[in-house]
């Protein structure tokens, strides 16, 4: 399995108090870690950092802050809010839900042209199992970034072909 989340035992707040980390070159043996403050402030200070790198592919074991910031993200209380927030995106694309004050609109049309698409996503998203950190962490820059596909009319790239590459992301290995 590639790209799991890998982090053991946590706190009654939900913090992992171990993580497994590669070498530096993620050549050898995985090996478990306390994590630091510095890799705990990390994760918690530049997440949109750690978002990029799991969504580019970089394996969460790669340091100590993406294990704990791809932990944050496939957890299922998590992967739920992120498909409510699909399909809340979805819904009001179809029903033209009104702007609220300093909220950028999603593009209806593309939303529109990938309703099948985000929805597959949604729906992986909020099963329960396990599922890789690149997808999550795509799925979530679909939501907000807003450069990209879905809320930019002059993305290059296809709402339809993110929202498919995160679904598929989720669940990379054979079944």
């Amino acid at each position: 399995m590639r790209n799991l989340a890998h982090t053991h035992r946590t706190t009654d707040r939900g913090q992992a108090t171990t993580v497994l980390v590669a070498d530096r070159f993620l050549t050898g043996p995985m090996h478990a870690e306390r994590p630091s403050l510095w890799a705990r402030l990390t994760a918690r200070w530049h997440p949109r950092r750690l978002d990029r790198a799991l969504a580019g592919g970089v394996p969460p074991e790669a340091s100590t802050a993406l294990a704990l910031r791809a932990h944050e993200l496939t957890e299922l209380k998590r992967r739920e809010s992120i498909a409510d927030s699909i399909r809340r995106v979805i819904r009001e694309a179809r029903e033209g839900a009104p702007l609220a004050p300093a909220r950028i609109r999603p593009e209806r049309s593309r939303v529109a042209a990938a309703s099948a698409e985000l929805t597959a996503l949604a729906d992986t998203l909020a099963e329960p199992g396990p599922v890789a950190a690149t997808g999550v962490a795509q799925a979530w820059m679909l939501l907000t970034d807003g450069t990209g596909p879905l809320y930019n009319p002059d993305s290059r790239t296809s709402l339809r072909a993110g929202a498919a590459r995160a679904a598929r992301e989720l669940r990379p290995w054979p079944v």
